[in-house]
């Protein structure tokens, strides 16, 4: 939940305000930083909207900075243990298609701004995504794809017909 959405906002922060959560926390040091993880889970009595099912309070801190609390509407009553697994995987994927869609494939330079041609140029380069996911072994950088295509014919048409 953002601040964009004021009323649900508070609406969350009041209902896990007055309700005892569910509590689960996780440590973990990855990539040279330790981080803290915790969070709490409420069953929504008032849902905002169809299919709301809970609330969500996700706190973490990295090494010494200051804590970062956010806060989620479920569709599901997960168990405070599922909900740091979820938030976890769901920014592995966010990372893993920026690193794909804004570094190698250069989307935020795109300069498709009217009538279909941001959704075109999007459909197009989930298209271009694929096929490089496919084109070759795991192993193999993105960016190697990518020069690989543009240099060698073959290669080109193996990726676009595998």
């Amino acid at each position: 939940l953002k601040g964009n959405r004021r009323h649900w906002l508070a609406h969350a922060k009041q209902h896990l305000a007055e309700t005892a959560p569910a509590v689960a926390g996780r440590s973990e040091t990855s990539h040279g930083r330790d981080e803290w993880r915790q969070a709490e889970v409420v069953a929504a009595t008032k849902p905002l909207m169809a299919g709301h099912e809970a609330f969500i309070r996700l706190t973490s801190q990295r090494d010494q900075a200051k804590p970062r609390t956010r806060l989620f509407m479920a569709s599901t009553l997960l168990s405070p243990q599922q909900a740091l697994e979820l938030t976890r995987a769901h920014w592995q994927i966010e990372n893993g298609l920026h690193c794909m869609l804004h570094v190698h494939l250069d989307e935020d330079r795109s300069r498709a701004r009217n009538d279909n041609a941001p959704a075109n140029t999007a459909l197009i380069t989930r298209i271009a995504r694929n096929i490089l996911q496919a084109a070759d072994a795991d192993k193999v950088p993105i960016s190697h794809r990518i020069k690989k295509c543009a240099w060698n014919d073959d290669y080109l048409i193996q990726a676009l017909t595998h």
